[in-house]
């Protein structure tokens, strides 16, 4: 779905300035049961939870009287807690840096952290970046030491995926599998000698395993990538596909890399996940709890609520029956890390 944003002029913060951290959306006070309510386990360096995952989303920022906002509080209080991470997508353009300063009130507020997935592509011209241009430093001065300046001056962790969904057929014309591991490797390598001690390092495919030999080739190696992500969805009803449940939707890829060196005992990140809406939408997303207490390497996920046409519609607010599976799911023992 990163082809989606890439159409997107100007991306929004994730949060609006400023604002109280009870408020919501639209203003409305967000009880602090369910600010207080989420995963509280032990996390380690990379921030891999001790027990439970890390339950997250992705939500189109919208407009509001107090700036642009992802409304998470219309989930948030229906499902009674607050998510553990948050998602946003950036672009690669000179003067553009992340987190805003709206995106870092907001995780000062409310202690959530932020996961950016670092497009090669400057959205408002819709140009693809080269993996060659970037691994060759010709962007380091305008925007990847920029970048590190104001990563250093955040306080807080941040999850940062380049190029998310790399080996996807909307990402053909940046490079080649080789190019885009020199490109990841340069922005890691230029993040460090600058001093950068904040950022994980997540490196999301598809998950297609029909591009299984395109995603070895892009592997950056271990050295260079913390958690391994990949974006599996339910398409039934959407793409004309037979209906998965999670476990089916999830398992294909965590199996696979199983097998593969340097991955094998990475953990993973769901950068993106959903079901199209259908009649058993609420049980499908009742389920993943289910899903992941038997996928225990994934300790992250990213719910994509949005729409990406009119036939493909994963919004959780436009779905009573998938908000309530969801609400299911989000406050299991094993997501939260009870049991």
């Amino acid at each position: 779905m990163a082809a989606v944003i890439a159409t997107t002029v100007g991306l929004a913060p994730l949060g609006a300035a400023g604002a109280p951290a009870h408020l919501g959306s639209r203003g409305g006070a967000v009880p602090k049961s369910v600010l207080a309510k989420h995963n509280r386990c032990k996390r380690n360096a990379i921030d891999v939870p001790k027990c439970g995952v890390l339950w997250g989303i992705y939500l189109p920022p919208q407009p509001a009287s107090t700036g642009w906002i992802a409304p998470y509080s219309k989930i948030e209080v229906p499902i009674g807690r607050r998510f553990d991470l948050v998602k946003n997508y950036s672009q690669w353009k000179a003067g553009v840096t992340f987190p805003t300063k709206a995106e870092a009130s907001y995780a000062n507020r409310r202690h959530q952290i932020l996961e950016f997935a670092w497009a090669a592509v400057d959205y408002g011209t819709r140009a693809k970046i080269s993996y060659a241009s970037i691994a060759s430093g010709a962007w380091d001065k305008s925007v990847i030491r920029p970048e590190a300046r104001a990563l250093k001056h955040f306080h807080h962790k941040v999850f940062i995926d380049f190029s998310a969904e790399f080996d996807g057929a909307s990402q053909t014309g940046h490079g080649t599998p080789a190019q885009y591991v020199a490109a990841y490797r340069h922005i890691h390598d230029v993040m460090k000698a600058a001093g950068v001690k904040n950022v994980i390092w997540a490196w999301v495919s598809t998950g297609d395993l029909e591009h299984a030999s395109v995603i070895r080739a892009s592997y950056p190696g271990p050295k260079y990538v913390n958690w391994v992500g990949y974006d599996p969805y339910n398409f039934a009803g959407c793409h004309n596909e037979g209906w998965r449940s999670p476990y089916e939707t999830f398992s294909p890829f965590y199996k696979w890399t199983r097998h593969q060196t340097g991955m094998r005992h990475k953990p993973l990140l769901l950068g993106e996940y959903a079901s199209a809406i259908g009649p058993k939408v609420g049980a499908w997303y009742a389920h993943v709890a289910t899903a992941l207490h038997h996928l225990p390497r994934i300790k992250a996920l990213m719910q994509w609520s949005s729409a990406t046409s009119s036939t493909c519609d994963f919004r959780l607010t436009d779905s009573a029956a998938a908000l309530a599976g969801f609400g299911v799911s989000s406050n299991s023992r094993y997501v939260l890390g009870a049991g």
